[in-house]
Formats: structure tokens, C-alpha cells, sequence
């Protein structure tokens, strides 16, 4: 029986959801570390879901190294996994206490949001994907950030410096950005920015924009505000107007703020298992679902294309072998036409549209690097020999 209030050891705080598993898992399942703002489902009804006749057994699906797909799912902590064919779940499981109803930590794969909405802004021409950062945001002329393009920031090529920070397992890539959205305290004698306004306008300048592969917080953003610059609206009212009350979801998504009250842009969302297969399946058929085209096609058509795999084989990023990354997707160029959007602790959605499957993982693992392509590959090709 838990005992309530809590012991101290069993309380998870900004000081030290990083430190284990359990507290990792605390904050992964959790949104009460810091304010949110709600992404509202919509008043319409849940699109339904159905369930396949024939689901499959991921402990009989073998990755390349002989360790069964489930296998991998216990390796690497997996909170909830959902495989989806045709629009039909074939398996959907939770783990690790999560429930189907809670809002999971999506971290970076925020980022595949926000290039949505960045090109829908641009598609209705709202803003010019080839002007700099700055024409939008005359505070960051003079910035590395404000130096490069809005498609140079799209495609992470606008490699910028920060002052060092300390953070622990490397969070953050040892730049302010947690401890400017506010995800962990201040360090003693800490002297940074202390909110994300203040973490873009501490950009300097690099390498020359469009000429590398840094993936980093601080680009996106800069989209984020940009795009609310723009419109009058934080990011959460604009996911919700644009994708999240179309979706037909069944829960409300959240998103993280700053101390200022700033959409974290870079990492801030949480939203449900099911709710992101609809997402996934809606851009599997090309952004049309729920009855309507959510996403215009020539939108998804273009992040299918990818982007300069040279520039990603260059940088930090080189063991996603053969990607690219493009609008804030991760692109794969593999057979099945891949690409996903990718977050810290092993949050993933992988779209696979030339095979009609979804996969979603949630998890809450301690690594530098989100794995999980051998095994999604593999369940994949199990599926397509059926």
C-alpha cells in the first residue's frame, strides 16, 4: 500500500526526475512538474479505432540481432507501444503503470509538430519559408539563430554556439536550454538565460547557415516564435486549431511552458498512445482523416522527399545511417518510405506510408540515442509477408 503524502525518496522534483528510472518514469507519465497549456481535443466524437482479426506476436518477431521485438520493448522501458495496419491496431500494450488515458511525454518529437504548423503557415502565405529569422523577429538580428532561413531552421542547418552548461547524461547537449524552459533548477552561481526569449537571443553565431547538420533546441524555437509572432497565437492554440481538434482525438494534448509562460516548442507536448495513431495515420494517408484533408498533401509529399543525408552522415546523428532530416521530420529513405518524429528517452512515431503502418513508442528510457529502427523494420516486413 503507498503511503501518501509520499517518502522522500518517492518524490519526483525538477532536482531530480533525470536521476533514475522510476523518476524518469514519474516525469515521462506526469505533467506536473511544470505549467501547461491545454491542446483541445474538440467537442466532435473520437474517430474510431478498430482492432485487427489476426494481431501479431512481437515476441516472435526477431530484430537482426536475434532479440525479439517485445525483448526490446522491456530493454528499453517502453510505457506503451501500438502497431496500426491499415487503420487496424494489431498491437497495442502498456507498461510500467501507464494508462491509456494519460498524457506521455513526447519531448522532441514536438518538433515534427511545429514544422507542421510552420508549413501550413507558409503554404497559405502567411510567411516566406526563405527569409531569414530575423525579418520576423527583429530582436535576434545580430544572433546566430536570427542568421539563418526559416527553411535553414526547418532543416536544423543554422549551427550556433551557447555558453556551456552543466547539465547531467548530457541534457540539453550541455547548452541552458532546461534550465531555461525551466525543466531544472539553477545551478549555483549560474549567470544564463533564464527563459527561452532569453536562450535564442543568446545565440552566436557558428558555421554558416545551410552548410552543415546541427540538430539543436534553439532552432526550433526560434519557428515557435516566429509563428506566433506572426499569428497572435501561443503554439498550443495553433496545433489544437490546425491538427488536434480535427483528429478526432479522444484526450486533450498538453504542452509544457517556461516561467514566463513560453509553448516549450522544442519538447514540450504530451499526448496519448491512441491519439498519436490517429496523428501517425492521418499522415500516413497523405494528411487526410477524420473525414477531411487535415494536412494538405503537398505538405506531407515534401517531408516524404527528405533532405540532405550528406550534411546528417557529417554530423553527431551519423548512426541514423541513410537519413536525413527535413522540416522537423526524421526522414529514412528506406524501402517503406519512413519518417518519423523522434524524442528524448525513446519517444517515436514512425510512419511507414508505402506499407500502410503506423508504429508509436513511448518509453522511458535512459540513452543518448533513440533506437528502435531494426525493430520497426521488422515488424514491418513481418507485416508485409502476411
Amino acid at each position: 500500500m503507498k503511503t501518501f503524502p509520499p517518502s522522500a525518496e518517492d518524490i519526483v522534483t525538477k532536482d531530480n526526475w533525470f536521476m533514475t528510472k522510476k523518476n524518469l518514469q514519474g516525469y515521462c507519465h506526469s505533467g506536473e512538474l511544470s505549467p501547461n497549456r491545454i491542446i483541445w481535443k474538440g467537442d466532435q466524437k473520437p474517430t474510431s479505432i478498430s482492432y485487427g482479426k489476426d494481431p501479431i506476436d512481437l515476441a516472435k518477431i526477431n530484430v537482426k540481432n536475434e532479440e525479439s521485438v517485445s525483448a526490446y520493448l522491456e530493454r528499453t522501458n517502453t510505457d506503451a507501444f501500438l502497431v496500426m495496419h491499415k487503420g487496424e491496431i494489431l498491437y497495442e500494450n502498456y507498461f510500467n503503470g501507464y494508462k491509456s488515458y494519460q498524457p506521455h511525454a513526447l519531448n522532441s518529437a514536438t518538433k515534427s509538430f511545429v514544422g507542421l504548423i510552420v508549413s501550413l503557415l507558409a503554404d497559405e502565405g502567411v510567411l516566406d519559408i526563405n527569409q531569414k529569422a530575423s525579418f520576423y523577429i527583429p530582436e535576434l538580428e545580430g544572433t546566430g539563430l536570427g542568421e539563418g532561413t526559416v527553411q535553414q531552421l526547418l532543416d536544423m542547418q543554422v549551427p550556433v554556439k551557447y555558453m556551456e552548461a552543466d547539465t547531467p547524461m548530457g541534457i540539453g547537449r550541455g547548452t541552458p536550454i532546461f534550465i531555461a524552459s525551466g525543466s531544472m533548477p539553477k545551478p549555483d552561481n549560474y549567470n544564463g538565460p533564464e527563459n527561452l526569449y532569453e536562450f535564442m537571443l543568446s545565440s552566436k553565431k557558428d558555421k554558416l547557415p545551410g552548410t552543415a547538420f546541427k540538430y539543436e533546441n534553439g532552432q526550433t524555437e526560434t519557428l515557435g516564435w516566429i509563428v506566433k509572432r506572426l499569428t497572435g497565437k501561443n503554439l498550443a492554440e495553433l496545433i489544437q486549431v490546425f491538427i488536434w481538434s480535427k483528429l478526432g482525438a479522444e484526450e486533450n494534448a498538453l504542452m509544457h511552458l517556461d516561467q514566463i509562460g513560453t509553448d516549450i516548442a522544442s519538447g514540450g507536448m504530451r499526448a496519448t498512445l491512441r491519439d498519436l495513431a490517429r496523428f501517425g495515420e492521418m499522415m500516413s494517408n497523405n494528411g487526410y482523416y477524420n473525414g477531411q484533408q487535415i494536412i494538405p498533401e503537398r505538405i506531407v509529399r515534401g517531408i516524404q522527399k527528405g533532405g540532405n543525408q550528406k550534411y546528417l552522415a557529417e554530423s553527431s546523428h551519423h548512426y541514423l545511417s541513410g537519413f536525413s532530416y527535413h522540416n522537423q521530420w526524421w526522414v529514412s529513405h528506406d524501402q517503406y518510405g519512413g519518417y518519423s518524429a523522434r524524442g528524448k528517452f525513446d519517444q517515436q512515431i514512425h510512419i511507414a506510408p508505402k506499407a500502410d503502418t503506423v508504429i508509436v513508442k513511448l518509453s522511458s528510457y535512459h540513452s543518448s540515442n533513440s533506437e528502435g529502427i531494426d525493430a520497426f523494420q521488422a515488424i514491418i516486413k513481418h507485416i508485409a509477408e502476411q
